[in-house]
C-alpha cells in the first residue's frame, strides 16, 4: 500500500505542475488541437513518470554489516519487557481510516459513472437507431439536451425544431469524428482514481470545454451561420449536464466559449509556450528519480596472516591456559591461535587449554568467541621458561550492525568457517576455526528489506498522527541461542520518536539464525544504528 499511496502522491503533484501551465500560457490560445493534444499528454506523463521513476546509478564504499560497537558498557544483559509496539498500536486506527476514506470515495465516483451510464446503454439496447454515414441517430424523451455518446446522438425532438436539427448534428458529428469519447473515459477513469486531487477535475472540465471549442471551430468551417449557431446554444443555456461520459452541446457555455469563435487566431509563434511543459518534466523527473546504489566491497583484510617466518626452532615450551567471561565462567569452546602461525586449539569443557610450541622470543596469542572481543596478548618468552600459565578474560561484545543496506541481494558466502592453514612444508594438522554470528534471513539484504519496509510504515502512521519522525537513535538487541530477539534497549538517542520508532522495529523483526562457537548456539548482542 505504501508504494501505491506514493504512485498517487507523485501523480498528483505532476498533474497540478502540468495544469499550472495550461492555465498560464495555453488555455487562451485559439489552438485547440494542441491544447488537446497537451493536456492528454499531460496526464499521461504525469502517471509514467510517478510509476516509473528513473535510476540513477551512485557507488559507494559498502561497510562491513558487522564490526564491534562501542555501547558494551552501556548494554544491558536483561532488560524489563515494554510497549514496543507503542506507534504502530496508537496510529494504525489512522491509516485505516485513511485508507477507507479513499476506498470509499473511489467505489461512490465509479458507481455514479456507472449508474450514469446505464440509461443511455439501455436505451441504445432497446430502441432502434436512425442509421447516418457516421453515427446512430437516437431520438428519445427522457433527456432534454442533445448530446453524444462514442458513436451514438442523442436528442429530444420535442425541444428543437425542425430546422436546429443540422447545426446540432453538424456539432455532436465533429465530436464522433474526432473520437472525443477516447479522452473522457480516460479522464473519467482518473477522475475515479484521484477523485481526491482537485486539479484532476479543472483537467477534466478543461478537456471537456476544449471539445466544445472544436466541435464549434468545426460547425463554423462547415458553412453554418455563427449567428444562428449561437442563438441554438444560447437558446439551450439553461439546459444541465447530462452524464459525465458525454460531448454535451452546451458544456461550458458561457461569454469566454462566445468569444473563442469570434477570437482572432493565435499566432503559431506562441506555441514555444509548450516549452514550459520541459521544466516540468524535468522537475519531476529529478524529485521522483531513485538512486540505484552499487556497493564497491572494501579490500579485506585478514586479522591473521599465517607464516612461518616468525618460529625460530630451539625447544619446546608449553602454553597451559584458562578461557573465562568477566563473571569468571569457563568458556568452551574458544579458539585459541598463534599468531603468524598454523598452530591453533579450543578451550576444554571447563576453559583450559594447552599449547606445545616451539620456543621463540615472543608469541602472540588470539583468544576468539562469538559474541566477546577478540583478545590478542603478546606473551615474551625466556631462555630458561619451559611452560607458561595464561588467563584469558573475555568481555562481552555488543556488535555495531551497518546500516548501509545493500539493495541487491549478494551471493551467499559458501561457508563461513576461517581455516587457518599450514603455509610450511611441515605436516602440521590444518586448524579451524568454526564461529558464525547470527544472520537475518536473506542475511545483511534481507535485514535492510525489512528496516526499509517498516520504517516507511511507521513514517506513514506518525504522518497520519501529525508527528514527525526525525531523529536519531541505536537500539541494542540481544539474538539468544534460540534467534529470539531480546533485550531490546535504547542506547542513544536525540529524539523520544526516533527511539520508540527503533524499538519498534527491531521488536518486529523475524527470528535470526543464532550464532554458534563449534556448533553450540550462543547469545550475541547487538547495536543498530537508525537516521530518521
Amino acid at each position: 500500500m505504501e508504494k501505491f499511496a506514493e504512485f498517487l502522491i507523485q501523480a498528483s503533484i505532476g498533474i497540478i505542475l502540468f495544469f499550472l501551465v495550461y492555465w498560464l500560457f495555453l488555455r487562451q490560445s485559439t489552438h485547440f488541437r494542441v491544447n488537446r493534444f497537451y493536456l492528454l499528454f499531460a496526464l499521461g506523463m504525469a502517471l509514467v513518470l510517478a510509476l516509473f521513476p528513473i535510476h540513477y546509478q551512485t557507488t559507494i564504499q559498502a561497510a562491513q554489516p558487522f564490526q564491534l560497537s562501542e555501547f558494551n558498557q552501556h548494554f544491558q544483559e536483561t532488560v524489563a519487557t515494554e510497549n514496543l509496539h507503542e506507534i504502530g498500536a496508537s496510529t494504525n486506527n489512522w491509516i485505516q481510516l485513511g485508507w477507507l476514506v479513499y476506498s470509499l470515495g473511489v467505489l461512490i465516483f465509479l458507481l455514479r459513472l456507472i449508474f450514469q451510464l446505464w440509461k443511455p446503454i439501455k436505451i441504445i439496447r432497446s430502441q432502434s437507431a436512425k442509421q447516418t454515414t457516421n453515427f446512430h441517430l437516437h431520438e428519445n424523451d427522457y433527456y432534454d439536451l442533445p448530446f453524444s455518446f462514442f458513436n451514438h446522438v442523442f436528442i429530444n425532438p420535442k425541444y428543437h425544431k425542425q430546422e436546429e436539427f443540422n447545426d446540432i448534428l453538424a456539432h455532436e458529428q465533429v465530436h464522433i469524428q474526432e473520437r472525443h469519447w477516447i479522452d473522457l473515459l480516460f479522464i473519467e477513469l482518473l477522475t475515479v482514481l484521484l477523485w481526491f486531487n482537485p486539479f484532476i477535475w479543472l483537467f477534466e472540465h478543461a478537456i471537456k470545454q476544449n471539445h466544445e471549442y472544436l466541435a464549434d471551430e468545426g460547425v463554423l468551417t462547415r458553412g453554418h451561420s455563427p449567428v444562428r449557431y449561437q442563438a441554438l446554444l444560447i437558446n439551450q443555456l439553461m439546459g444541465t449536464q447530462v452524464i459525465r461520459l458525454t460531448n454535451n452541446l452546451t458544456f461550458a457555455l458561457g461569454p469566454t466559449r462566445l468569444k473563442m469563435m469570434k477570437k482572432q487566431k493565435t499566432s503559431k509563434r506562441k506555441l514555444f509556450r509548450l516549452a514550459w511543459a520541459l521544466p516540468v518534466i524535468t522537475i519531476l523527473l529529478f524529485s521522483f528519480a531513485e538512486p540505484a546504489y552499487q556497493y564497491q566491497s572494501p579490500v579485506s583484510q585478514d586479522f591473521i596472516t599465517y607464516t612461518n617466518d616468525q618460529i625460530i626452532a630451539s625447544d619446546k615450551v608449553t602454553i597451559q591456559g584458562i578461557v573465562v567471561d568477566e563473571n569468571g565462567n569457563p568458556l568452551p569452546g574458544t579458539s585459541i591461535v598463534v599468531k603468524g602461525t598454523s598452530i591453533g586449539t579450543v578451550a576444554d569443557h571447563d576453559g583450559t587449554f594447552t599449547l606445545n610450541l616451539e620456543k621463540a622470543k615472543e608469541f602472540t596469542l588470539v583468544a576468539s568467541y562469538v559474541g566477546f572481543q577478540t583478545k590478542v596478548n603478546a606473551l615474551t618468552i625466556s631462555e630458561n621458561d619451559k611452560q607458561l600459565n595464561y588467563r584469558f578474560v573475555m568481555e562481552k561484545a555488543v556488535i555495531a550492525i551497518s546500516n548501509d543496506f545493500p539493495n541487491e541481494k549478494p551471493t551467499p558466502d559458501p561457508t563461513s568457517t576461517t581455516e587457518v592453514t599450514n603455509h610450511g612444508k611441515e605436516e602440521t594438522p590444518k586448524f579451524f576455526i568454526v564461529e558464525d554470528l547470527p544472520h537475518y534471513p536473506n542475511g545483511h539484504y534481507g535485514l535492510g528489506q525489512y528496516v526499509k519496509a517498516k520504517q516507511r510504515e511507521l513514517k506513514e502512521q506518525l504522518f497520519f498522527k501529525g508527528e514527525k519522525l526525525k531523529g536519531k537513535a541505536t537500539i541494542g538487541f540481544t539474538v539468544n541461542d534460540k534467534g529470539e530477539v531480546t533485550n531490546v534497549q535504547v542506547l542513544e538517542k536525540t529524539t523520544v520518536v526516533a527511539a520508540k520508532t527503533g524499538m519498534t522495529i527491531v521488536s518486529g523483526m523475524e527470528n535470526w539464525s543464532p550464532g554458534s562457537q563449534r556448533g553450540k548456539a550462543v547469545p550475541v548482542n547487538f547495536a543498530l544504528p537508525f537516521e530518521f
